[in-house]
């Protein structure tokens, strides 16, 4: 039986659902197949000993699609980001740390395909011009396949931390390039909107946050790995036309078009 209300998103509310259990239960209007697909890859994830919480069951519930999964306890990196600003570097590390082992993992033969996800995603993106989204296609088609378990979604929000670190939320994980994993976690870190009518003093710390995580996943993701940075930067274009389709504010959508534009620009330059 649902209990306490411990969470919310975009696209699930977060409930305790009996002894050390949580609910992640879908809002309305999510397909019941894509519930399914994130059961799955998380059963997968959590076999190959990946500190996930452990995917219990399907359920539904009040006519909503869900999943059981093992309680944890901790905070997000985000939350803990935001009462501990000054220690941005550290947690900077444990992620680049966190997400360069699951690169080292092959990804199942069940998996979506990296690339074939972005060309969906660029076809539908709202905003661009087909010309634009073509020129992207054709770019996207010269870049690696990869065969490696990506989680196509690994920032701040979706890291637990309660002494040990759990990966959460495996919705969008996939067989890729790790490469281009890293870009879009690059692209989630650097580019956002602070909400109108935000102190001044509130903008400057969230300013200085995004830079310096950053900077500082990037350099040591680049340590861990032996990828150059040149190898990240390639999927920056893709990865930020694809992120258009996405829930997100109509400004940071448009910081998003900017900088595809400008990467558009160098590209047909050289």
């Amino acid at each position: 039986m649902k209990g306490k209300l411990v969470g919310e998103g975009r696209t699930a509310e977060i409930w305790e659902y009996g002894d050390r259990k949580v609910l992640k239960l879908y809002r309305e209007g999510i397909p019941a197949d894509q519930v399914t697909k994130e059961y799955s890859i998380s059963v997968y994830a959590h076999t190959l000993g990946i500190r996930t919480p452990q995917p219990i069951e399907l359920a539904e519930v009040e006519g909503r699609s869900g999943i059981v999964f093992q309680q944890i306890e901790g905070s997000s990196v985000l939350t803990l980001l935001g009462k501990s600003p000054w220690k941005v570097g550290q947690y900077a590390r444990k992620l680049a740390k966190l997400h360069y082992d699951l690169h080292t993992l092959d990804a199942g033969e069940d998996l979506g395909v990296q690339k074939e996800r972005l060309k969906w995603s660029i076809h539908e993106a709202p905003l661009l011009n087909e010309s634009e989204k073509q020129a992207i296609l054709s770019y996207l088609d010269t870049l690696p396949v990869g065969g490696k378990l990506c989680h196509g979604d690994f920032h701040p929000d979706n890291i637990l931390m309660d002494g040990q670190v759990w990966i959460i939320d495996w919705m969008t994980g996939l067989a890729g390039d790790p490469a281009g994993d890293a870009a879009r976690s690059v692209v989630m870190f650097s580019m956002g909107v602070v909400p109108e009518g935000t102190p001044a003093i509130a903008k400057l710390v969230i300013g200085f946050i995004r830079k310096r995580l950053t900077k500082d996943y990037l350099r040591e993701y680049l340590k861990l790995s032996g990828q150059t940075r040149e190898e990240i930067e390639r999927w920056i274009l893709p990865v930020a036309a694809a992120r258009l389709t996405e829930w997100l504010p109509v400004a940071e959508k448009e910081q998003l078009v900017r900088e595809i534009r400008k990467r558009l620009a160098t590209l047909t330059a050289g």
